[in-house]
Protein backbone atom coordinates (compact mmCIF):
# COMPACT_ATOMS: atom_id res chain seq x y z
CA UNK A 1 0.00 0.00 0.00
CA UNK A 2 1.33 3.44 -0.94
CA UNK A 3 0.71 6.41 1.34
CA UNK A 4 0.95 9.88 -0.05
CA UNK A 5 2.64 12.26 2.29
CA UNK A 6 0.92 15.62 2.44
CA UNK A 7 3.10 18.72 2.23
CA UNK A 8 3.46 20.17 5.73
CA UNK A 9 2.84 23.71 4.46
CA UNK A 10 -0.48 22.56 2.99
CA UNK A 11 -1.36 20.79 6.26
CA UNK A 12 -0.44 23.90 8.22
CA UNK A 13 -2.57 26.09 5.94
CA UNK A 14 -5.55 23.76 6.34
CA UNK A 15 -5.21 23.72 10.13
CA UNK A 16 -4.88 27.50 10.40
CA UNK A 17 -7.83 28.09 8.06
CA UNK A 18 -10.04 25.79 10.12
CA UNK A 19 -8.82 27.40 13.35
CA UNK A 20 -9.68 30.90 12.21
CA UNK A 21 -13.21 29.81 11.35
CA UNK A 22 -13.74 27.75 14.52
CA UNK A 23 -12.21 30.37 16.83
CA UNK A 24 -14.44 33.08 15.36
CA UNK A 25 -17.55 30.87 15.41
CA UNK A 26 -17.23 29.30 18.85
CA UNK A 27 -14.27 30.92 20.58
CA UNK A 28 -10.71 29.89 21.28
CA UNK A 29 -11.41 28.08 24.55
CA UNK A 30 -14.44 26.22 23.18
CA UNK A 31 -12.53 24.84 20.19
CA UNK A 32 -10.94 21.47 20.86
CA UNK A 33 -7.91 19.97 19.18
CA UNK A 34 -10.12 17.04 18.11
CA UNK A 35 -12.45 19.45 16.29
CA UNK A 36 -9.52 21.12 14.57
CA UNK A 37 -8.02 17.80 13.44
CA UNK A 38 -11.39 16.45 12.24
CA UNK A 39 -12.43 19.58 10.36
CA UNK A 40 -9.02 20.07 8.79
CA UNK A 41 -8.95 16.42 7.72
CA UNK A 42 -5.43 15.89 9.01
CA UNK A 43 -3.86 13.21 11.16
CA UNK A 44 -3.47 14.09 14.83
CA UNK A 45 0.25 13.31 14.56
CA UNK A 46 0.64 15.79 11.71
CA UNK A 47 -1.16 18.39 13.78
CA UNK A 48 1.05 17.74 16.80
CA UNK A 49 4.23 17.91 14.71
CA UNK A 50 3.25 21.39 13.53
CA UNK A 51 1.51 22.62 16.68
CA UNK A 52 2.50 20.81 19.89
CA UNK A 53 -0.11 22.90 21.73
CA UNK A 54 -3.20 24.88 20.76
CA UNK A 55 -1.39 27.95 22.08
CA UNK A 56 1.15 27.55 19.26
CA UNK A 57 -1.68 27.99 16.76
CA UNK A 58 -2.65 31.21 18.50
CA UNK A 59 0.96 32.38 18.29
CA UNK A 60 1.04 31.65 14.56
CA UNK A 61 -2.22 33.53 14.02
CA UNK A 62 -1.01 36.42 16.19
CA UNK A 63 2.20 36.68 14.17
CA UNK A 64 0.19 36.78 10.95
CA UNK A 65 -2.27 39.35 12.26
CA UNK A 66 0.25 41.66 13.90
CA UNK A 67 2.65 41.24 11.00
CA UNK A 68 0.37 43.25 8.73
CA UNK A 69 -1.65 45.30 11.16
CA UNK A 70 0.48 48.44 11.17
CA UNK A 71 0.88 48.26 7.39
CA UNK A 72 -2.89 48.27 6.99
CA UNK A 73 -3.15 51.21 9.39
CA UNK A 74 -0.50 53.12 7.44
CA UNK A 75 -2.43 52.51 4.22
CA UNK A 76 -5.63 53.81 5.80
CA UNK A 77 -3.99 56.88 7.35
CA UNK A 78 -2.94 59.59 4.92
CA UNK A 79 0.81 59.38 4.29
CA UNK A 80 1.04 63.17 4.71
CA UNK A 81 -0.11 62.86 8.31
CA UNK A 82 2.19 62.29 11.25
CA UNK A 83 3.00 58.61 11.99
CA UNK A 84 1.03 58.86 15.24
CA UNK A 85 -2.13 58.79 13.13
CA UNK A 86 -1.24 55.31 11.86
CA UNK A 87 -0.90 54.23 15.50
CA UNK A 88 -4.31 55.74 16.26
CA UNK A 89 -5.85 53.93 13.28
CA UNK A 90 -4.23 50.64 14.32
CA UNK A 91 -5.60 51.03 17.85
CA UNK A 92 -9.05 51.95 16.53
CA UNK A 93 -9.04 48.85 14.29
CA UNK A 94 -8.22 46.60 17.25
CA UNK A 95 -10.89 48.14 19.44
CA UNK A 96 -13.50 47.98 16.69
CA UNK A 97 -12.77 44.35 15.86
CA UNK A 98 -12.99 43.28 19.49
CA UNK A 99 -16.29 45.11 19.90
CA UNK A 100 -17.79 43.49 16.80
CA UNK A 101 -17.24 39.88 17.81
CA UNK A 102 -17.12 38.45 21.32
CA UNK A 103 -15.12 35.43 20.17
CA UNK A 104 -12.55 37.71 18.56
CA UNK A 105 -12.36 39.64 21.84
CA UNK A 106 -11.66 36.33 23.60
CA UNK A 107 -8.87 35.61 21.09
CA UNK A 108 -7.32 39.00 21.84
CA UNK A 109 -7.55 38.39 25.58
CA UNK A 110 -5.92 34.99 25.20
CA UNK A 111 -3.20 36.43 22.96
CA UNK A 112 -2.40 39.14 25.51
CA UNK A 113 -2.56 36.60 28.39
CA UNK A 114 -0.34 33.81 27.10
CA UNK A 115 3.42 34.31 27.58
CA UNK A 116 4.60 33.56 24.03
CA UNK A 117 1.90 35.47 22.20
CA UNK A 118 1.98 38.48 24.52
CA UNK A 119 5.77 38.65 24.25
CA UNK A 120 5.50 38.60 20.45
CA UNK A 121 2.91 41.40 20.58
CA UNK A 122 5.00 43.47 23.00
CA UNK A 123 8.20 43.10 20.97
CA UNK A 124 6.51 43.74 17.63
CA UNK A 125 4.63 46.77 18.91
CA UNK A 126 7.73 48.07 20.71
CA UNK A 127 9.53 48.27 17.36
CA UNK A 128 6.55 50.14 15.88
CA UNK A 129 6.35 52.54 18.82
CA UNK A 130 10.05 53.29 18.57
CA UNK A 131 9.66 53.97 14.86
CA UNK A 132 6.60 56.20 15.39
CA UNK A 133 7.65 58.07 18.55
CA UNK A 134 11.44 57.76 18.47
CA UNK A 135 11.92 61.31 17.18
CA UNK A 136 9.80 62.70 20.01
CA UNK A 137 11.68 60.69 22.66
CA UNK A 138 15.27 60.48 21.38
CA UNK A 139 16.68 59.52 24.78
CA UNK A 140 14.28 56.63 25.31
CA UNK A 141 15.72 53.15 24.99
CA UNK A 142 14.17 50.03 23.53
CA UNK A 143 13.33 49.07 27.10
CA UNK A 144 11.45 52.35 27.61
CA UNK A 145 9.31 51.71 24.54
CA UNK A 146 8.77 48.12 25.68
CA UNK A 147 7.47 49.37 29.03
CA UNK A 148 5.20 51.87 27.24
CA UNK A 149 3.78 49.03 25.18
CA UNK A 150 3.08 46.92 28.25
CA UNK A 151 1.34 49.89 29.85
CA UNK A 152 -0.82 50.67 26.83
CA UNK A 153 -1.60 46.97 26.31
CA UNK A 154 -2.90 46.87 29.87
CA UNK A 155 -5.23 49.74 29.05
CA UNK A 156 -6.49 47.92 25.97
Amino acid sequence: MIYLRRDSSETKRKILTVCVRLFLEQGYKNTSVSQIVDEAGVARGSYLNLFPTKDRILLELTETMFGGQFGVARNIADSKLLPVYAYAVETAIQLTLTELNENLREIYIEAYSLPDTSEYIYLHTTAELKQIFGENFPDDTESDFYEMEIGTAGLM
